[in-house]
């Protein structure tokens, strides 16, 4: 169920016009339709193919001009209230949307005020022209040009294991 939900996702965004970041009410439209919600894990998306990142004054790497971006957050399937970020979901789910691409993901936290009260994080696959994955020079895959807080897929992975090994060490204490 979780791979048709990635496959339709993928479907849409690659006919979708590629989101530039600009505020606009074409993009926010297309935003809109790139947006789906899982409701037996409460996982809420967006799925896009971002393009202009570079040209558009984003990144001063050229590397970045394109990317698959998938931003992810979870609430309360029953409720509909927020929840917190599920570590071992997050993992499922960009397993089935990255697939043997996933090292290649770039993770951001929640940046934005309405991102941090969302919980939203957003995962990164930045694309060559023929929207191949690459590893971009600089910037983001090295932290001398890093924006604080950002992690490359390794360091996301080492995060997660330490805190579901924190989880676990809790749980064997009661």
């Amino acid at each position: 169920m979780k791979a048709g939900v990635a496959r339709e996702m993928r479907r849409v965004a690659q006919r979708e016009l590629l989101y530039d970041g600009i505020n606009s009410l074409a993009n926010r439209m297309l935003l809109d339709s790139c947006k789906a919600l899982h409701h037996p894990t409460g996982t809420l998306f967006i799925f896009s193919r971002d393009g202009g990142m570079h040209s558009g004054g984003w990144w001063k790497n050229p590397d970045y001009e394109r990317c698959w971006h998938l931003s992810m957050s979870f609430v309360e399937p029953l409720t509909g209230e927020r929840g917190p970020k599920d570590v071992k979901l997050t993992e499922q789910w960009l397993e089935v949307f990255y697939g043997d691409d996933q090292r290649y993901i770039w993770a951001e936290p929640p940046y934005s005020p309405d991102g941090k009260q969302l919980g939203v994080w957003h995962y990164r696959v930045f694309c060559d022209p023929s929207w191949a994955p690459i590893i971009p020079r600089g910037e983001v895959y090295t932290k001398d040009f890093t924006e604080r807080g950002w992690l490359s897929f390794s360091d996301l992975r080492n995060a997660h294991h330490q805190a579901l090994a924190q989880l676990e060490s809790l749980a064997g204490e009661q």
